[in-house]
């Protein structure tokens, strides 16, 4: 296609072969027909410099995958800096409602091996969890430090400890049990 023949508004669907198929005599205003559980859809909006990828909760994993080649190749035959979006059934973004004035489609069937979790699926991670786990991630540094300091101790090559290190490396792992005791709880409210 040359960049004359596209038009600012495009639907395309995806053949089992991965080919695309422009979509003739549709508008805006009657997208929401085609949009089904089992379809996969690229939808140009030019004007918005946008490219969504639409699909359907139970549409084929081989159309999904194929659907981000073709976006991509339709943004190189395009020639303008079109963003490719992503939009699930049940999950789609606002960008994608408001472009079409579209409500959000339910989710009435889904494929058997989708393994994948819908982002209004997903829980939120507390910041309790993310400091702890900042706390942890710097805490098993340490742990591997102390590790290395024993094996010395026990193969002969450092029975000179000093003192003040012995209290570091019992200081540290006081940190680390306690930071376990930590996880430990939170895990069991969560």
């Amino acid at each position: 296609m040359v960049v004359q023949d596209f038009e600012d508004f495009m639907v395309f669907e995806l053949e089992k072969s991965g080919e695309k198929k422009k979509i003739k005599d549709i508008s805006q205003q009657n997208l929401q027909s085609l949009l089904h559980s089992k379809q996969v859809l690229v939808i140009v909006r030019r004007d918005l410099k946008r490219i969504f990828i639409w699909k359907g909760s139970a549409s084929p994993v081989q159309k999904r995958f194929v659907s981000s080649r073709v976006a991509s190749t339709l943004r190189q035959e395009l020639h303008v800096g079109s963003k490719v979006v992503s939009v699930d059934q049940g999950d789609e973004p606002k960008e994608f409602l408001d472009a079409f004035q579209l409500e959000s489609m339910p989710v009435t069937e889904t494929l058997e091996d989708m393994r994948y979790e819908r982002n209004i699926e997903k829980k939120e991670i507390s910041p309790e969890i993310i400091d702890l786990a900042s706390r942890v991630k710097t805490s098993l540094k340490d742990r591997a430090f102390l590790e290395k300091k024993e094996e010395k101790v026990k193969d002969g090559t450092s029975t000179n400890i000093p003192r003040n290190v012995k209290q570091e490396i019992f200081n540290k792992l006081k940190v680390i049990n306690r930071l376990i005791e930590e996880i430990t709880d939170l895990l069991e409210k969560n």
